[in-house]
């Protein structure tokens, strides 16, 4: 898979902005081509590694402060993982639901524990958040399965984003971080033929 670079190399840290917690615009956020069409960008580094068969896995993280509007924030770290394939189209295979059922039982073994699920279910995208924690290693998640057909190819993204805190935070909202700090854009309308 090529990889289209936007704005910095890969491995770039953006300048510190006024606000540490407010991000710069994501036109300036480093970022590659995750399959043709599909970029990948996030406020923070990123790094290409190679997954299982050779299949491309982008790494993304960042320092985040969480219970950053007290006079006591807590230091943490947000680490991603984002993969995507290309298929052709196929309705069955347009389901996020069932593909996190097809891996939930073993992830319950490894000691993930699902809170919530947030669906945004549309004709040509569909995304599932899956938001949980674990006990040990202590950490907050955000698992996301995101479908897009593009014509008669069906795009399959996974972003898996975990968050380690220190013991001053006990039940963070994890998934405004996700939304705050990454970004998936698209060469096309989703649905369309071009």
């Amino acid at each position: 898979m090529a990889a289209a670079l936007f704005a910095t190399p890969l491995a770039a840290q953006n300048p510190a902005p006024a606000n540490p917690m407010t991000p710069p615009p994501s036109s300036t956020w480093p970022g590659a081509e995750i399959v043709d069409g599909v970029a990948f960008q996030g406020d923070g580094s990123i790094r290409i590694e190679a997954g299982p068969g050779g299949l491309p896995i982008l790494a993304f993280w960042r320092p985040i402060l969480f219970r950053e509007d007290t006079d006591k924030p807590v230091a943490g770290r947000m680490d991603c993982k984002v993969v995507a394939t290309d298929q052709a189209f196929a309705e069955e295979a347009f389901d996020p639901d069932a593909l996190h059922a097809q891996v939930a039982e073993a992830r319950e073994r490894q000691g993930f524990r699902d809170i919530d699920r947030l669906r945004d279910i549309g004709e040509d995208t569909r995304q599932l958040d899956v938001v949980g924690r674990r006990g040990n290693p202590r950490e907050h998640y955000v698992l996301s399965y995101i479908l897009v057909r593009d014509d008669q190819r069906l795009i399959d993204i996974r972003r898996n984003c975990t968050f380690v805190t220190g013991r001053g935070v006990s039940q963070p909202d994890v998934l405004p971080y996700v939304y705050r700090y990454t970004k998936i854009s698209y060469a096309f309308v989703p649905g369309g033929n071009t």
